[in-house]
């Protein structure tokens, strides 16, 4: 990461963190406040709404003994009319001591009109009648004589003065009777939630959180309507979304004013680094502008001192030939480690070209007969002649001389003691270098002419000498490295491959036949009765049966196919693009084969069969696990039908 960068990311911090901070304090208080704000309109709703209930239950009450009285004294359905006319009641009524209506007079909500005792009482207790949205109160009839002549009741409606009241503090008022919903503000369906809910409100004043809402009661009295009053919960979603949308905006806004700052302040620093960018490629010549006195300024003066002293100090290095071989035994030690032939062959030839100045180069390797070299890495030989495909034998030509004797050749090629081939790179100046190593030459080192026209000399073939023998090294570590490689994938007895080997193998085939669609099949193999081989005859003569087993396997096995030793006296045969039909045929010939002629060991001739379980992908298995699974239980079955023959697995269960 860069200064300039850093220094945006540092002004970031300093004014995101305090951003990130308010916002977490505003989005735990503004909550809080907007949910205490609800509570206290609801409270102050409460209030005028209990206050009119208990106004309306006076009011009821009173309405009632007006009634009463005037019925004594008058006529009943004057009484009746007056009050309701007279806006005391909603709906008045008066019965004599049977129960039976006398006079009534105005209307009630809920159906047909109720007898008195149905209508409810504040200060009786009588419950009032389903579905009526008014404060309902009665009282006895009378006479002057103190006879009793009936009874009085009348209902106020409360509905206009409650909405008024939810209006002035925009609070939703619902009328219930139990969970039964008279009247309210809401709509049906929160209105039906509130109403399932009611049960669980207090009766003491206290808001609470139902159906989503918060909500508190005002109670009448014993069987009269509940009222509740309700607001909607407070949503924290839309303050949140508000939040995040400052804080981003500010992070934007910081990192830009950031950015700037930052600009200002590192652009003299990106002139010197760019200028010590150029110092670092050879230009020497450059110079630096001074365009302040303070540290910026200094150190720009330091560095056009210090140019001055690198030129001096260049010519010195550039006659250092001891310097620049302890340089190339340090490139020799960082090599040996490496373990990518390709990589290390890159590396040595192009630090052998930029040494000597060299116009091309190539490196050939020894093949695993001794007989031949090979080129593995080549620069700028394809104007000289040469293609990828360079062999050059042992003994041949320059490459191959210097191969067969382990001795450099340096010089003209014109003057040179042995005839370049006609396979070779042609060339006017050549220096060729054997990689040697305890071991023997495992390759040569060939530099062509250099670019600035001049000759090798004794200084640059001692040079690249020096570094072959380094270089030899890293490419014998390497190759040990990938003999150890293939050892640990390989079985010691027989020269299959081992159990890691398979494993690696029937994944990789099985991940391929997936991919392509392919078939695929798996041989499980084992020698029957081996245990009194080894018991009547000894290991030795065991393990003499097992390479003959596995040497017939390999010979009855295409070049495709993979034959590996599963473990004792257990082999296993990976044969890709093969269906059922060919897995039965190689099983069959393999059975026949081992059958056929008796195997010869110190102790004779001994005859041999073969149990074979096979398994196809993916009718048997569909995975590694799945296949050899498959594979060894069609073994089994070939064991427990007589030996010496194969089965094959049995079908997946198609699943329902």
């Amino acid at each position: 990461m860069t200064l300039r960068w850093r220094l945006s990311f540092a002004f970031l911090l300093l004014v995101a963190v305090p951003l990130a901070v308010a916002a977490i304090v505003v989005g735990q208080g503004v909550p809080q406040a907007l949910d205490s704000a609800a509570r206290n309109r609801l409270a102050a709703s409460l209030n005028g709404a209990s206050a009119l209930l208990s106004q309306t239950c006076t009011s009821a009450r009173l309405a009632a003994e007006v009634v009463a009285r005037q019925a004594a004294v008058g006529t009943p359905a004057a009484a009746t009319q007056d009050v309701v006319q007279l806006h005391f009641a909603t709906y008045a009524v008066v019965t004599d001591t049977q129960g039976v209506v006398v006079a009534r007079s105005g209307t009630l909500t809920g159906g047909a009109e109720p007898a008195p005792v149905d209508l409810g009482s504040c200060t009786r207790g009588i419950p009032a009648r389903s579905g009526l949205s008014a404060i309902a109160d009665s009282v006895d009839v009378t006479s002057p004589t103190g006879r009793g002549l009936g009874s009085a009741a009348v209902a106020v409606s409360v509905d206009p003065a409650l909405r008024h009241i939810g209006a002035a503090a925009d609070v939703d008022v619902t009328l219930l009777s139990g969970r039964s919903v008279i009247d309210s503000t809401l709509p049906a369906a929160k209105a039906r939630r509130l109403g399932a809910s009611a049960s669980a409100l207090p009766r003491d004043g206290r808001s609470k959180t139902v159906a989503g809402m918060l909500a508190v009661t005002a109670d009448a009295g014993p069987g009269q309507p509940v009222v509740v009053m309700s607001v909607p919960k407070p949503s924290e979603a839309g303050l949140e979304a508000l939040l995040i949308l400052v804080l981003l905006v500010a992070i934007v806004l910081a990192s830009l004013i950031g950015w700037l700052l930052a600009r200002v302040v590192t652009r003299p620093l990106s002139e010197l680094s760019e200028a010590a960018a150029r110092v670092a490629g050879g230009d020497l010549e450059g110079r630096i502008a001074v365009r302040s006195g303070d540290e910026v300024g200094r150190l720009a003066n330091a560095f056009n001192d210090m140019t001055d002293e690198l030129q001096v100090y260049i010519g010195a290095l550039e006659s250092s030939r001891d310097e620049l071989r302890r340089g190339l035994a340090r490139l020799g030690d960082t090599l040996s480690s490496t373990h990518d032939l390709n990589r290390i062959l890159g590396v040595i030839l192009d630090t052998a070209i930029g040494t000597t100045r060299s116009a091309a180069g190539a490196i050939l390797v020894s093949q695993e007969a001794r007989d031949e070299l090979q080129l593995r890495v080549g620069r700028n030989l394809d104007s000289r002649g040469v293609g990828a495909n360079l062999r050059i034998a042992v003994g041949e030509g320059v490459t191959g001389t210097v191969a067969a004797t382990g001795e450099a050749l340096r010089g003209a090629v014109a003057d040179l003691p042995v005839t370049v081939s006609e396979r070779e790179p042609t060339a006017e100046q050549l220096i060729s270098v054997p990689l040697r190593t305890g071991s023997g030459v495992l390759g040569v080192l060939n530099l062509y002419d250099r670019v600035d026209g001049q000759p090798f000399d004794d200084a640059d073939l001692e040079t690249i000498q020096s570094f072959a023998g380094q270089a030899a090294v890293a490419i014998d570590n390497v190759l040990l490295h990938q003999e150890a490689q293939r050892l640990s994938v390989t079985d010691g007895l027989t020269g299959l491959g081992n159990y890691r080997f398979f494993q690696q193998t029937l994944a990789r085939e099985v991940d391929r036949a997936a991919r392509f669609a392919r078939p695929l099949s798996l041989l499980m193999l084992d020698l029957d009765r081996f245990k009194q081989v080894n018991d009547a005859h000894g290991h030795q003569v065991g393990d003499a049966v097992l390479v003959q087993v596995a040497d017939r396997i390999r010979e009855e096995v295409r070049e495709v196919d993979v034959v590996a030793r599963y473990g004792g006296e257990e082999f296993v045969v990976v044969l890709p693009e093969t269906g059922e039909e060919g897995a039965q045929h190689l099983a069959d010939r393999i059975c026949e084969r081992i059958r056929g002629v008796p195997l010869r060991t110190s102790a004779g001739d001994l005859d041999v069969t073969v149990s074979i379980g096979v398994a196809v992908y993916p009718d048997h298995g569909d995975s590694p696990s799945s296949l050899v699974r498959a594979a060894d239980q069609a073994l089994y079955a070939a064991k427990g039908d007589g030996r010496d023959r194969w089965r094959i697995a049995a079908a997946l269960a198609t699943p329902h």
